[in-house]
């Protein structure tokens, strides 16, 4: 929480346009806000609203297929991509329109991606960690208006370099929480605030143009890139919680209107 004496209007917001960027032990302490908007946690909101009961984000293939092996038959979704696509022997890849209601009640979702997963796991180091998208930016800006603690905004990136798409989402935190308080930015955040103005107000088409969206469409999934931009579809907010390390649904309410209008 925050130092005796320390209001609100001095709150800290730090955005990492990418994990390898945030120093060790720099989340502790606070909030992160973890975000790969193309596709791990548009697809995380997805799966725990459809009825997943948990996500267990893995680094690697073999983790997540030796913890799968060990779950009940029938209880348990072995999930994720490389290079975009569906793993060889996995049940689902990372689209969201694969979770539904029909195949996700009461199930645990194990996930692994090329870039998401490692960045959840990168803010464990965080006091809270919470998993966010465009599809429920709504619920978690009112969760981030109500914790004073410094917050990080955590991107996961592409490949190892900043993505257009979590830099947009990002900005658009920082648009809102700054119209609340006044926050001591870093340089990043205010580069996402700078490219969510200049390209936040055409949403579903901004997401075609990063790398991101260009390697989605070549692979057929048009309708992935489209979907995750659309914004307060969902008014939940997965948060990670520990021993085991797992995703569950943290908060949920009634959205208000968040999103920034000019």
């Amino acid at each position: 929480m925050v130092a005796a004496g320390q209001s609100l209007a001095e709150r800290i917001l730090h955005v990492h346009l990418l994990p390898d960027l945030v120093a060790p032990g720099r989340l502790k302490g606070g909030i992160a806000v973890v975000a790969d908007v193309l596709r791990a946690t548009t697809t995380i909101v997805h799966a725990l609203a459809a009825g997943c009961s948990s996500v267990r984000p893995l680094a690697s293939v073999e983790e997540a297929r030796q913890l799968a092996d060990g779950m009940p038959a029938g209880k348990v979704i072995l999930a994720g991509e490389r290079g975009g696509l569906k793993i060889d022997g996995f049940d689902r890849g990372n689209s969201p329109s694969e979770f539904t209601p029909e195949n996700c009640k009461d199930c645990t979702l194990v996930l692994t991606t090329t870039n998401g997963t490692r960045a959840l796991l990168r803010a464990a180091e965080a006091e809270r960690v919470l998993v966010a998208a465009f599809v429920n930016f709504s619920a978690v800006c009112e969760q981030l208006l109500a914790d004073p603690r410094p917050l990080h905004i955590l991107c996961a990136g592409s490949d190892g370099e900043p993505s257009l798409e979590d830099a947009l989402l990002a900005g658009a935190f920082v648009e809102r929480l700054c119209d609340h308080f006044e926050l001591q930015l870093n340089d990043s955040a205010r580069l996402a605030w700078d490219c969510f103005e200049n390209q936040g107000l055409v949403l579903p088409s901004a997401l075609t143009l990063g790398k991101g969206g260009q390697s989605l469409l070549q692979l057929g999934f048009d309708s992935d890139v489209a979907g995750a931009a659309e914004v307060d579809e969902f008014t939940i907010v997965p948060e990670l919680k520990r021993d085991p390390l797992r995703i569950e649904i943290g908060s949920a309410g009634v959205v208000r209107d968040h999103w920034p209008r000019r």
